[in-house]
């Protein structure tokens, strides 16, 4: 405890001058001196500004039940005591200072202490000292009071220290709003955000996912971000969370500590992340227990502020382009190895214009997308902006070799492309739409008479004209539990609404709008849907399983690490491709035995080719 008068600041009879001269005499007057509490650094809780100086402030007033609140303030270079007082209002709504030539008057109010000065002689001290004005410089590793001069005892217990309020409260898990989410993945009517706190490097990044019905496993919430986001993957135990990564390349993010904890809505989840149910609304928290805080029941908690993860950079891959060009995928409604087509089909007209939403499309009618698909430009029914096409057909649709499905639309040309969505179930309830791609630049809006390039184009419907059929791999939905590839019951294809306005924008895998002929503003707009064929396992023309042109072997499949490839013809190239068509690594057999690295590729679906030998290999831990 020092014995020091408060600086006068206000006396309004008084001059500035004057003021001085009047504490001067003050101080030769021993009997008017008072106790003023010294607050230590290490008591601060709200630390004001950002910089390598410090300075404690401390605030008092003697009513009735006389108590004080106290900060601290950090600053860089110069700062003077009215810069001090001014950040400190600007920080904490909680705390009033009114400032003129000098302090008309002080407060502090949070609803339980109401404490306010506004009247009387105003008086501070920095280091115990008087100082002439607000002007006056501060040094790092000042203390600052300020009270009413009177003739009370300032307290030593009854000190409140704020919180900074902009802060999550201790031990409160960081969240993040719905509307502050950047990338959003997955359909349906429902979403939750999924959040994962990684420790080293310090950060918590966040997810949107939708979702069909009203609950999903948080398995499934895990899985969709993974199909559609690349940067991201996770590796399971059972139920266990054994790591869960990030990678784009300025991130390398895998667990530092010794295991996953998360929790739903701020609360230690009670079950595994493969039979826990989430609804709608709800915040699913993965974290680091290293840097987590644990209760004495074990549930973590992160304070980590949670950041929404940016959208993906697009792809610059193209993929395959129209019919007959080099290694296109499209598929004759004439072709041998289809085993079957929709055998219903019930349509949700949409808007001729989604903007000016007054009048559906008419043209077509639902039984012209069942059965066989022909050359016909006319047998079809038109689904307009945001309409919908549900399907059914005569088996399930199983998850064969290759691609197990196409859907035709009736472009005129290779250039005039509607576009739809495409989405499977296999209960009739729980839709999982593919994750589709659009490179097709969003600068300029593409009119109702424009083009589309198909090289620009991944899992989309509606890339080939008249007669061929865009094709599906169920393979690259595995992994959702209320989804059995090899029991598909219904096809959803949904159109997409063109527009590069993100008021009307339907959106690809990685929240990119996806940008075809918009508007389209007549009776058979939007998609036209000729069929579905049903192939139960297909690959491109000359291009076969198991080729006895080319007898070379894979083992093993499914694999971890790496893969030997045996019985190779020399000097032949070697290919290897994502599930969504996109070439990643392409060598040259030297030798008839090959072992082929794949530990710096994610879990999945792969495709090797070589010598016109196609085959599908599994990776996974």
């Amino acid at each position: 405890m020092r014995r020091v008068l408060c600086f006068l600041l206000v006396f309004s009879t008084f001059t500035l001058c004057a003021q001085n001269e009047y504490v001067r005499d003050l101080i030769s007057n021993g009997s008017v001196l008072k106790e003023v509490t010294d607050i230590p650094a290490s008591a601060i809780q709200f630390w004001v500004g950002e910089g390598e100086n410090s300075v404690v402030a401390g605030f008092f007033w003697c009513g009735s039940t006389p108590g004080g609140v106290a900060y601290g303030y950090r600053f860089s270079g110069s700062a003077t005591i009215a810069d001090m007082l001014n950040a400190i209002a600007s920080a904490d709504p909680n705390f009033y200072i009114d400032l003129g030539s000098w302090v008309n008057g002080f407060g502090y109010s949070n609803g339980s202490l109401n404490y306010m000065e506004d009247s009387g002689m105003l008086m501070y001290t920095v280091n115990g000292s008087f100082s002439s004005g607000l002007s006056d410089p501060l040094a790092d590793g000042d203390y600052f009071e300020m009270c009413q001069y009177a003739d009370c005892t300032l307290p030593n217990e009854n000190i409140f220290y704020p919180v900074n309020p902009n802060l999550p409260p201790e031990n409160e898990d960081a969240t993040i709003m719905a509307e502050e989410i950047d990338y959003w993945v997955g359909n349906g009517e429902s979403y939750a955000i999924v959040a994962v706190n990684w420790c080293d490097t310090a950060i918590c990044l966040a997810w949107g996912v939708r979702f069909p019905g009203d609950s999903a496993l948080v398995a499934d919430l895990m899985r969709t971000i993974a199909i559609y986001d690349e940067r991201f993957d996770y590796l399971a135990n059972g139920s266990m969370m054994s790591d869960i990564t990030f990678n784009d390349g300025n991130y390398s993010l895998a667990l530092a500590g010794d295991w996953w904890m998360y929790n739903i809505n701020g609360q230690g989840a009670v079950n595994g992340f493969t039979t826990q149910y989430v609804h709608d609304g709800d915040v699913v928290k993965w974290g680091d227990e290293s840097c987590g805080n644990a209760d004495e029941n074990f549930n973590y908690t992160w304070l980590t502020v949670v950041n929404p993860v940016a959208k993906p950079t697009p792809p610059q891959t193209q993929f395959d382009g129209i019919v007959g060009s080099e290694n296109c995928q499209a598929i004759s409604c004439e072709d041998p190895q289809i085993v079957g087509w929709a055998a219903t089909c019930e349509v949700d007209r949409g808007w001729q214009n989604m903007e000016n939403q007054m009048l559906a499309v008419t043209y077509g009618e639902a039984a012209n997308a069942v059965g066989q698909v022909t050359n016909s430009t006319v047998e079809v029914v038109s689904l307009g902006d945001g309409g919908a096409a549900l399907l059914t057909f005569d088996a399930p649709i199983q998850n064969g070799v290759g691609y197990d499905f196409a859907v035709f639309e009736n472009a005129l040309n290779d250039i005039f492309l509607e576009l739809a969505f495409v989405e499977v179930s296999s209960d009739g309830v729980h839709f999982y739409r593919f994750p589709a791609t659009s490179l097709t630049s969003t600068a300029l809006q593409i009119s109702s008479t424009g083009t589309v390039d198909a090289q620009n184009l991944c899992n989309l419907a509606g890339k080939y004209k008249v007669g061929w059929g865009t094709p599906f791999d169920l393979a690259q939905l595995s992994g959702y539990s209320n989804l059995d590839l090899n029991a598909i019951t219904h096809i959803k294809v949904v159109d997409v609404v063109g527009s590069v306005d993100a008021q009307w924008a339907t959106f690809d895998r990685n929240g990119n709008a996806i940008n075809d002929p918009y508007p389209t503003d007549f009776a058979s707009g939007g998609f036209d849907l000729a069929g579905v064929a049903v192939m139960n396992g297909w690959m491109p023309v000359g291009v076969e399983e198991n080729s006895t042109a080319d007898c070379w072997k894979v083992f093993p499949n499914p694999c971890c690490n790496s893969v030997q490839i045996s019985d190779l013809k020399i000097n032949t190239p070697i290919s290897l491709y994502n599930a969504y068509g996109q070439l990643l690594w392409q060598g040259i057999a030297s030798d008839s035995r090959f072992v082929l690295d794949l530990s710096t590729f994610a879990d999945g679906f792969y495709l090797l080719n070589s010598g016109g030998k196609v085959v599908k290999l599994l990776k996974k831990q």
